[in-house]
């Protein structure tokens, strides 16, 4: 069953491309404190968003068609060891020297994701927020985004 969105945030940026403001906070995907938005450096998720929360747990906004090249950095930013998917490789185009494109399932990919974060140790944790991003004026549509969660120890239950 897919997560309902549980917050909607407003992300807005200056004509240079820098964050106007601090992020919004979104509720953690554990406890459901409010936690405090970040920009990511690291990585393919360098200009990314990110939430730490006071329980612990670090939360960070991937893309599912996108987490076939984020999946060691979203694995790192939790605190663990990263390493990349299980994927099928690229196959070469009949002597172009072109690779095949092949599809990225992000559902598959975040269950493979939160199975090694689970191998080492961490609680994983899926969300929704519903993000409205403003660049030097304009306003984009609403996106839903998913949010991913690690916690490096198992919580009190």
């Amino acid at each position: 069953m897919k997560p309902e969105p549980t917050d909607v945030i407003r992300i807005e940026f200056d004509a240079q491309e820098e964050l106007v403001g601090d992020l919004a906070p979104v509720k953690c995907g554990f406890c459901g404190a409010p936690s405090r938005g970040k920009l990511l450096h690291q990585g393919m998720l360098a200009r990314g968003f990110g939430w730490d929360c006071p329980c612990g747990a670090r939360g960070i906004h991937a893309p599912l068609y996108d987490l076939d090249e984020l999946y060691p950095d979203v694995l790192e930013a939790w605190g663990l060891e990263p390493r990349e998917p299980d994927l099928a490789p690229a196959v070469p185009l009949d002597g172009t020297g072109l690779l095949s494109t092949s599809y990225v399932d992000g559902v598959s990919l975040r269950a493979q994701l939160f199975a090694e974060a689970r191998r080492q140790g961490a609680q994983v944790a899926a969300t929704q927020v519903v993000a409205c991003v403003v660049m030097s004026g304009h306003t984009s549509p609403t996106w839903t985004w998913d949010l991913l969660w690690a916690h490096p120890r198992p919580l009190a239950g």
